[in-house]
């Protein structure tokens, strides 16, 4: 199978995100280049689009399609129907990816040529660290993000929900509970109080496991019955989905590898700022008692909440009989905050109705103990006692063909 190394949808993003907005070329000007376009089309507006940033004239549909030539005018249209996007940091990343491996595609036919033309080994070894050097200096990575210490801003940890969970911003944080304990009511208050603080402006909630009448179901009645909420506009700030959950990494042929959809996935989710994906093992497509795989499936959201300012919060299942993370250590080891859900116990370990639950925190990097003033503590999660609650959802979870469990 030829390995792909373009993507003219993507190229077409970038080029309408620019033209929409030209202040990104200030953002991205050490990035963008014309190499990393494919199509010649492209590459010839991006030209023009450079050249009248680089002369500080304006950079204008009209102008472009003029020095296009009207000949290219419907061109230009299918680029300006893609819809703009703010940040190109995924984007560009993946066009400097496919612009390497067409560097790579030039060199390996030139070996071939080489070979076939009885050219020497010491003189094919120069040729190739020639061209390897050549390739290095167009195709330099910026690995590292250096700063001068003088030069960053101090801030404080910020949290959201600081008066009932402490969640730290711009990071990944884990909830995990056995089946049965109540996550999906946990989120949905927890949303509701981030929005209520204003520090968040919207959330999102991928609450895969539940259909979203189920899930509208419960909303409500948090919304009403446990915080009794009066303002209606929390409700326009959170969104939810069902819908069929992807594997960001997952088993290709005894590699893992990080799915494409997943830049498509962030640029979906671009006006969220709290984003909730349950469960986390619905997301992950390897295995899940692998550190290495789990090391850099964490990586590639922690990344993302620091890099474009995100609160992720992923709700996993816990071991049997247990409120533990399931599977491998580094899941844990990736986030700064872990909560762990569990009903509330007599003295004789059994499990007495009510609507609240026992909160442990079981990873506490910035200090929310003190924040709480302990690592457990109890909260409300539902509206009435166990007992009832599980009498009305069965009535639902018969109609929806859902389990009845929370």
């Amino acid at each position: 199978m030829q390995e792909q190394t373009y993507d003219t949808n993507i190229e077409a993003t970038v080029l309408s995100s620019i033209i929409y907005s030209p202040a990104l070329l200030e953002t991205y000007n050490s990035k963008i280049n014309k190499k990393l376009f494919f199509l010649p089309m492209h590459l010839q507006i991006m030209e023009i689009v450079l050249d009248l940033f680089n002369t500080d004239k304006l950079i204008d549909e009209e102008i472009i399609k003029n020095k296009l030539g009207s000949q290219f005018e419907n061109d230009l249209i299918y680029i300006l129907t893609k819809n703009p996007i703010s940040r190109l940091d995924d984007y560009l990343e993946i066009l400097q990816d496919y612009s390497i491996k067409r560097d790579m595609q030039l060199l390996a036919l030139d070996i071939s040529k080489n070979l076939s033309l009885g050219v020497s080994g010491i003189d094919l070894q120069a040729k190739v660290n020639n061209l390897t050097t050549e390739l290095n200096s167009k195709n330099q990575l910026q690995l590292l993000d250096i700063q001068n210490i003088s030069s960053i801003e101090d801030k404080e940890v910020e949290f959201i929900c600081k008066e009932w969970l402490p969640i730290p911003v711009r990071t990944v944080s884990l909830v995990t509970a056995p089946g049965g304990t109540g996550k999906s009511w946990f989120v949905q208050q927890f949303a509701i109080r981030a929005i209520q603080e204003g520090k968040i402006k919207k959330a999102f909630l991928w609450l895969s496991e539940d259909p979203k009448e189920i899930s509208k179901n419960r909303f409500t009645k948090v919304f009403e019955k446990v915080l009794n909420v009066q303002d209606e506009s929390v409700k326009s700030k959170i969104d939810i989905s069902d819908s069929p959950t992807i594997q960001f990494l997952y088993d290709d042929q005894r590699r893992v590898e990080v799915s494409p959809l997943l830049s498509h996935f962030k640029a979906r989710l671009q006006e969220y700022d709290l984003i909730v994906l349950d469960p986390l093992i619905a997301f992950y497509g390897t295995d899940e008692n692998n550190n290495s795989s789990a090391r850099r499936f964490m990586q590639l959201f922690t990344d993302w909440a620091n890099k474009e300012n995100k609160t992720i919060i992923f709700i996993h299942h816990s071991t049997k009989n247990t409120t533990q993370s399931r599977g491998a250590s580094a899941f844990v080891d990736a986030v700064r905050t872990v909560y762990e859900l569990d009903k509330i116990r007599d003295k004789d370990g059994n499990v007495k109705e009510s609507n609240k639950r026992i909160v442990k925190l079981t990873k506490d990097n910035y200090g929310i103990s003190h924040l709480l003033g302990s690592f457990q503590v109890e909260r409300t999660l539902f509206p009435i006692n166990i007992k009832h609650t599980t009498v009305e959802f069965t009535e639902a979870a018969l109609e929806f063909g859902m389990p009845t469990d929370f």
